[in-house]
């Protein structure tokens, strides 16, 4: 996972609150996802990070991506071209549906097993992220790796616990290893 950028919080902060005051988290999620497939799209970030292409150029770009997004949204695109910022645009997006969810007590986790979840073994890891969170409810992303053998890993934001059987043998190879 890479790192984020600082400053993608800070205006992920500065959004959350134009959406409280209009009160429309869920009419900015949906705008915001529309900001954040522009920007992912290679060719379109090549494009507004250039040098040689012009303000009023990128800003046309932005406007014609997002044309059936809010201004604000189209504003904020153009505020981060003109700042140089457009390539955290992602960042951004990801770090205001984490503050949203955050608002509503709703946790997001992955959990990564070798085999996939039974109804029990799913209630289970939920109910731990409820735990370890304090959420009320938990939006679970289950994934599949045969190579950690067995147990789980469980991503929460920067937070992992890693509970795999493969992780395990590592470790007891190391110790075997140093003790040697």
């Amino acid at each position: 996972m890479a790192r984020q950028d600082p400053a993608a919080k800070r205006y992920a902060q500065a959004l959350i609150e134009l959406a409280r005051e209009e009160n429309a988290l869920d009419a900015w999620v949906v705008d915001l996802d529309a900001l954040q497939a522009l920007v992912v799209e290679p060719t379109v970030s090549q494009y507004l990070q250039s040098a040689n292409v012009g303000e009023a150029s990128k800003f046309a770009t932005i406007d014609q991506g997002l044309e059936d997004s809010a201004p604000a949204v189209r504003n904020l695109a153009k505020l981060l071209t003109r700042k140089r910022r457009i390539a955290i645009a992602d960042q951004i997006v990801d770090a205001y549906k984490d503050l949203v969810n955050e608002e509503r007590g709703i946790a997001e986790a992955t959990v990564t097993t070798a085999q996939p979840l039974d109804d029990a073994g799913r209630s289970a890891v939920i109910a731990a992220v409820q735990r370890s969170t304090g959420a009320r409810e938990v939006s679970l992303t289950e994934q599949t790796d045969r190579e950690i053998i067995g147990g789980a890993i469980i991503q929460m934001g920067d937070h992992i616990i890693d509970g795999s059987v493969r992780t395990r043998l590592g470790g007891l190879k190391r110790s075997i290893a140093g003790s040697l």
